[in-house]
């Protein structure tokens, strides 16, 4: 904040001043001078890949893996080198599963084949028996009266068609037999395919227990839909990365502002970076995007901030690497020849702003018009005049 300070003796004075007022209090005074000011904005955050390889599990598995195992984050890999391996435990039993259920099916199959051949047997058997007791019992029912009695002749008419409908029954269960024993053999086919459908995606997961890096470069974790790092224990769906590996030359600057500190923040704002590992050296960015709006940077942290992405005017590979944390000033304005004030000495009365004027002892309150802001200071565009003294410690009542 470039703002010029009274003097020792000058507060001295103005302090005595003040005392002499009918409220008898002392506070610090300011005397306001146009000035040239550029307001900034401080962040810190790393320096993140603009543009990378995916190291994904393939994602025609549709499952989901979970890691045993990763390589050290910014480690130095080469194309095919192991970067990560899963835990095959749960997938081995769901193999051993799947394989029973499809020995199962075969025995089902195999059963039932059995069973159609003895059920087609007993049809076609019980089918002759009908055909020729029939033919007997239409031998005997052309009788004498003279011989059989009436009741026996009715008995034989009665038999007879009985053995008719049997006769016309087991014709139909000749005649749909093949019909019903091609659906069941069906119903177990299909159930036989489904196991072997998933004992072949059980079979390729176990062949990507292993992931390895398609290019040589530097290995980084991917990170979850709430921001955090993936790690060992957690899991992941095919298709997902696992990490990326940057594509060098192709760096970006990822800045954290605190919520209540980003103020004027907007699109091709210049940034100065200094880079952790190289303290005695800046480089200059430009602001290619701003949050909409302030995020957590973790789950378990209330804290908010805006997420400032900044390209990079030039890259040095020597000294940007990928995840080196980096200290951020964002140029938000230049002005010049403003008065400036601290955000302390404004106060507000039915959403209009005030400052109390220094003026023989006397405080007076002055209302003022303000202009660009920051965090802690406001240019005052009307109200006062250059070489007026202001309270620091205004002495209010009903103020918002």
């Amino acid at each position: 904040m470039r703002i010029r300070l009274l003097p020792v003796w000058a507060i001295t004075v103005a302090t005595i001043l003040n005392g002499c007022s009918e409220n008898g209090s002392q506070s610090p005074v300011i005397e306001v001078t146009p000035r040239d000011h550029v307001m900034t904005v401080k962040g810190r955050g790393e320096l993140m890949s603009a543009e990378s390889i995916p190291v994904s599990l393939p994602d025609g598995v549709v499952m989901y893996f979970n890691i045993a195992w990763m390589i050290p984050e910014y480690s130095e890999v080469s194309e095919g080198q192991v970067v990560a391996r899963f835990d095959d435990t749960d997938v081995e039993n769901q193999r051993a599963f799947t394989e029973l259920a499809v020995i199962n099916n075969d025995l089902q199959l195999s059963n039932f084949e059995r069973g159609n051949l003895i059920d087609r047997a007993v049809i076609d058997q019980e089918s002759e028996r009908v055909e020729a007791e029939t033919l007997i019992a239409r031998n005997f029912t052309e009788v004498d009266p003279r011989l059989f009695s009436q009741n026996e002749i009715i008995d034989a008419l009665g038999d007879l068609d009985y053995l008719s409908v049997e006769e016309s029954y087991y014709h139909w269960q000749a005649d749909t037999h093949a019909q019903r024993s091609q659906a069941d053999r069906d119903r177990i086919l299909s159930n036989r395919s489904s196991s072997e459908l998933q004992l072949q995606k059980q079979n390729s997961a176990l062949s990507l227990m292993e992931l390895r890096s398609p290019v040589d470069g530097t290995f980084i974790y991917a990170e979850t839909p709430w921001g955090q790092k993936l790690s060992k224990g957690q899991q992941v769906f095919a298709g997902r990365p696992v990490g990326v590996i940057p594509v060098k030359g192709k760096v970006k600057a990822r800045i954290y502002v605190a919520e209540v500190d980003a103020v004027g923040l907007a699109i091709g704002q210049r940034v100065s970076l200094r880079i952790d590992t190289a303290v005695d050296r800046t480089h200059d960015a430009v602001v290619k995007s701003v949050s909409p709006v302030a995020v957590p940077k973790d789950r378990d942290d209330p804290q908010k901030y805006f997420v400032i992405d900044a390209d990079l005017s030039s890259v040095d590979d020597d000294v940007m690497r990928v995840g080196s944390s980096i200290d951020a000033i964002i140029t938000t304005q230049t002005l010049q020849e403003v008065l400036l004030a601290p955000q302390q000495s404004v106060f507000f009365r039915n959403s209009q702003a005030y400052v109390q004027k220094v003026t023989g002892g006397q405080r007076i309150e002055v209302p003022v018009e303000l202009g660009t802001r920051s965090a802690n200071i406001v240019v005052i565009t009307a109200g006062i005049a250059p070489g007026d003294l202001i309270s620091l410690a205004p002495q209010i009542n009903n103020a918002s």
